[in-house]
């Protein structure tokens, strides 16, 4: 092949053009990569930015969460002074709130102690939120006593009232107007004492309370009352010295409510009156 020829000139302008491609291919690969790399750049900053965004809300949030949790708590009184501010909010009570009839409370009481029972209007191991009942209205303590006898323990059963209760004992007829304190045994034995006693009482022949407000001079609550039922059952426990003696646990029921809750009357304080039938009077 003769130097400078037409056919080397054309196979040299063929190389270029080639080189040339290449050289634009890489260029537009080169430039590819960059955009690709300047997109994820952009992307993880907007990312972060909106993340930083969301963060700095909810902060906000739960800045504004506690605030109003602490000026909500700053509100309510502390229940360990003995000065307590009064709250001003209205308690609206329920059906769910206030207790049934046949509701059942149920007491173990043990060997070496005594186990106090409250019925009451906001305090207590029974609240009725009546209008008609007062915090502890009647307060019942069960005291096992006769403890070296090994094959069943007998309580003594001591009842303080603050306001006005009528009771019957099991056997008896009527109910009586309760004295400020009564008081009753629950025992096998032939103790000598000046108070009632009894071998059992059972959901048969239970204890009565009615719990109420004024009474007329008929010895009947004027607006209603509550009445509930006191009885036990025996159980075989074990004593320390290992040997079995058969104890009692107690029950309290809720046996009527005369004539019932008038929740459309409640008090700003959750205290439901009675409803009002024949003429307010039971």
């Amino acid at each position: 092949m003769k130097p400078y020829s037409l056919e080397q000139i054309r196979i040299l302008e063929e190389k270029m053009i080639t080189y040339e491609i290449w050289v634009f291919v890489l260029v537009l690969f080169v430039a590819v990569l960059l955009l690709i790399v300047v997109m994820q750049r952009l992307t993880l900053a907007k990312f972060k930015s909106s993340e930083l965004f969301k963060l700095k809300h909810n902060l906000k949030l739960n800045e504004r969460e506690i605030d109003k949790k602490d000026s909500y708590d700053a509100n309510i009184a502390s229940v360990q002074t003995i000065t307590q501010i009064p709250i001003h909010n209205e308690l609206i009570v329920t059906g769910k709130d206030l207790p049934e009839p046949g509701t059942l409370y149920k007491f173990s009481i043990p060997s070496d102690g005594k186990r106090m029972i409250v019925i009451g209007q906001r305090e207590g191991n029974v609240i009725t939120r009546s209008s008609e009942v007062l915090d502890h209205h009647l307060t019942i303590d069960i005291c096992p006593i006769d403890q070296s006898n090994l094959e069943y323990l007998s309580y003594k059963i001591e009842f303080r009232r603050e306001g006005k209760v009528l009771f019957q004992l099991p056997q008896s007829k009527d109910f009586v107007p309760m004295e400020m304190k009564e008081s009753v045994l629950i025992s096998n034995n032939n103790h000598i004492e000046s108070i009632p006693i009894f071998s059992k009482i059972s959901l048969d022949s239970p204890i009565r309370f009615r719990l109420g407000g004024k009474l007329n001079l008929d010895g009947k609550f004027n607006i209603g009352y509550f009445e509930f039922h006191l009885y036990t059952k025996d159980i075989l426990e074990r004593t320390g010295s290992g040997t079995k003696r058969i104890e009692k646990q107690f029950y309290v029921k809720l046996y009527k409510i005369v004539p019932g809750y008038d929740t459309a009357k409640q008090t700003r304080d959750g205290i439901v009156p009675m409803l009002a039938r024949f003429g307010g009077k039971v």
